[in-house]
């Protein structure tokens, strides 16, 4: 069981998704300490977007975060030089963060699990319309080998949306209007709007 105060890793234009991976370098002294201590544990963080990049002073400071994040749990470290990391992530589920907690160098938060409920009837319908939607896009884009790849891959429904929200040109507040989606047909609805958006030249941003 992981504790109830977890460390919390805001990082600007990047979003991490449940059932995706990600790699990170960690070379900020606070968040160095972070990564020994979570990989002397239960090797999990939680990874939140910043609502913006902060100006000066030390890495995330004081930089405000939207309140859902992606719990993140490391799946390999190599140490470097110097105290830094390479890590390779995987999500594993979305996280309202309630309160940070002091105590730490590093920034750390009260959670809680926030459902994603994969069972909820996806009309087939709405299933074509995201395809033609993805295929819209792709052709405008010039990505079409790249979308069949993504598409044949051996995943399940949303672990295939998820993997897409990562991989195409979304804005990070795109990606987290994604992932704070509650279910499979909300979170297909909204790539849906994104991707028509993006076909008529605008894009959605907070």
């Amino acid at each position: 069981m992981l504790p109830a105060i977890l460390p919390l890793f805001p990082l600007p234009h990047v979003v991490l998704f449940p059932q995706t991976y990600l790699p990170l370098h960690i070379f900020e002294p606070r968040y160095q300490e972070m990564t020994v201590e979570v990989l002397n544990g239960h090797h999990h963080f939680v990874l939140v977007l910043m609502r913006e990049t902060p100006d000066a002073g030390p890495f995330g400071e004081r930089a405000s975060t939207f309140d859902v994040g992606c719990l993140a749990e490391v799946v390999k470290a190599e140490p470097l030089t110097g105290g830094r990391w390479n890590l390779l992530v995987q999500g594993k589920e979305t996280v309202r963060i309630l309160d940070e907690a002091p105590g730490k160098s590093f920034r750390q938060a009260r959670t809680e699990r926030l459902t994603f409920d994969p069972s909820v009837l996806w009309p087939g319908p709405h299933r074509r319309r995201l395809m033609d939607s993805l295929h819209a896009y792709a052709a405008s884009e010039g990505i079409e080998a790249q979308l069949k790849e993504l598409l044949d891959l051996p995943l399940e429904d949303a672990a295939r949306l998820n993997t897409l929200a990562m991989a195409l040109d979304f804005e990070p507040t795109e990606r987290q209007f994604l992932l704070e989606a509650p279910d499979l047909p909300s979170l297909a609805e909204r790539m849906i709007q994104l991707l028509d958006f993006a076909q008529g030249g605008r894009s959605l941003r907070s």
